[in-house]
């Protein structure tokens, strides 16, 4: 998939078919041209999608019942390239290959 179809801010609402308990945060990432940012249920972080060494996470500690973004920050893009979008919604391959995560588009706060 193109980089491009991603653009935006998508919001995660299940993963493998299960409502994600985000504490009233939403998890999120978004896109503009290289660059993604967000939130992954604990952190924000933010940087390049073509240099995936410079994207930078704060550092909160967090509770291990967490839900955390089902994406790989270390190396978004090979997982980002085999989503797929209907309409509002992405569906992502979970990195261990055994699920999907589903986002929805959204225009933010």
């Amino acid at each position: 998939m193109d980089l491009a179809e991603l653009k935006g801010r998508w919001v995660l609402e299940t993963i493998d078919g299960k409502k994600v308990a985000s504490g009233g945060k939403e998890i999120y990432f978004q896109i503009t041209e290289q660059s993604i940012s967000g939130f992954d249920g604990c952190n924000r972080f933010g940087g390049s999608i073509s240099d995936p060494s410079g994207i930078r996470k704060t550092q909160r500690a967090c509770p291990p019942e967490t839900t955390l973004l089902p994406l790989d920050l270390s190396n978004p893009a090979p997982q980002l390239s085999q989503a797929r979008v209907r309409e509002d919604k992405l569906f992502l391959p979970l990195v261990d290959g055994t699920g999907e995560a589903q986002f929805r588009r959204s225009q933010g706060k």
